[in-house]
This record gives C-alpha cells, structure tokens and sequence, in this order.
C-alpha cells in the first residue's frame, strides 16, 4: 500500500499549529502593569502564539492540498510513518523558536511604545518566554 507523504507531513504540522494556537487561546488571565490596558507581555505572546501556530497551520494546509493539485511523492506506509514522525519532532521545534523569536520581537517594539509615547515603563523581568526559562509569575 503507497500513502501520500506530503498529506501526512501536512497534517503533522497541522497538529502541531493547532496544538500552539489551543495553548494561546486557553492561557490563563495575568494582572497588568501600571496604566497598560493590554500589556505588552500579553501582547507578544498573544503574537506569538499566533504566528507560530498559524504558520504551522498554513504550511501543513498547503502540503495537504498538494494531493488535490496532483502533485504527490507516494511512498511506503513506514516512510510516511518516518516522515509524519519527523515533521512533528521538527514543527515542535520551528514553533518553538518561533515563539520565542516573535514574543522578543513584540515585546520590544510594545515596550518601546510605551516608553515613547505614553512615559510608561514596562519591566524587562516581566518578559516571559518559553515556559522552560521563564521567571515565576510572582
């Protein structure tokens, strides 16, 4: 039996998008700092969130419809178990990464902003990126 490679790498990384954005949507409530309505911790990860996942989520959707465009690489079910496999490991670590990436970024420029334009200052130690360094919420 042959299998679409490509619809299976699409899928994988579709997962792995959904699983990014379900984790954004679902965060749960943080108190603000002074004078923001939106912070800008709240800000970029709310970014970021949505960029990594919905990269994942359009690159997975394009590799999928390739079938339908007939274009397909038609392989063994343990090739395409292989490579369902990778793309998971490796769309884990390209959201990983681009989380982190777009957080920094957004949190920057909103800081930025603030200081800027509203005199607000936003403590740099609020900044929290992936889960894994990340200071506690105290």
């Amino acid at each position: 039996m042959v299998n679409s490679v490509l619809s299976a790498i699409g899928l994988a990384l579709d997962a792995v998008g959904a699983t990014f954005l379900v984790i954004g949507l679902f965060r749960p409530p943080r108190g603000t700092g002074p004078g923001y309505a939106y912070a800008p911790d709240d800000a970029a990860r709310d970014a970021a969130f949505g960029f990594a996942g919905g990269t994942l989520l359009g690159i997975g959707f394009v590799l999928q419809s390739l079938l339908y465009l007939g274009v397909t690489a038609e392989c063994s079910s343990s090739v395409t178990a292989f490579a369902s496999g990778t793309a998971l490991v490796l769309g884990t670590v390209y959201g990983l990464v681009a989380y982190e990436i777009t957080h920094r970024l957004v949190f920057d420029r909103r800081r930025a902003y603030g200081l800027r334009k509203m005199h607000m200052d936003y403590p740099i130690d609020r900044r929290r990126g992936l889960w894994f360094w990340r200071p506690s919420d105290d």
